[in-house]
């Protein structure tokens, strides 16, 4: 009974430690193992604690990341007031979120990149070097995402 309970909670324990991300088996789909070593971003339901997603981080083993200043060829939300900051995202593909109020633009950088906010996300990404604007409107961003 022990070997059998053994054997089974092991093969319990190894089907849980790999997440398959939605479109497992088609060209593209990836596999992270949540137990291995490898670098990686997993994202939890914050109300159970559930996996929701895992994705394997960039070559580099860095994510996307961020900081209140924008350097040359660097993805850039646009402050439209002071004395909030510029918002500059640089880093291997992945989005970045949080809050930033009164945004006037935004920028891709060397990157292909979308930008969403409290209203809406851009309906698509937009190649390097490209500048959006909101048609004068300040708006609060929420996520950053480079390709």
């Amino acid at each position: 009974m022990r070997r059998l309970f053994r054997s089974c909670f092991t093969v319990f324990a190894l089907l849980l430690a790999a997440v398959v991300l939605p479109g497992a088996g088609q060209a593209g789909a990836t596999e992270v193992n949540l137990s291995s070593d490898v670098p990686k971003h997993v994202t939890l339901d914050a109300a159970t604690g559930q996996v929701l997603s895992a994705e394997p981080l960039g070559e580099f083993g860095t994510n996307i990341s961020n900081h209140n200043y924008c350097n040359s060829g660097e993805g850039c939300y646009h402050a439209g007031r002071t004395p909030y900051a510029h918002q500059g995202f640089f880093g291997t593909p992945g989005t970045f979120s949080g809050s930033w109020p009164y945004r006037s633009s935004w920028y891709t950088g060397r990157y292909t990149a979308r930008a969403c906010w409290v209203q809406a996300c851009a309906a698509r990404s937009f190649g390097p070097n490209t500048t959006v604007t909101f048609n004068g409107s300040l708006v609060t961003g929420t996520s950053f995402r480079i390709y």
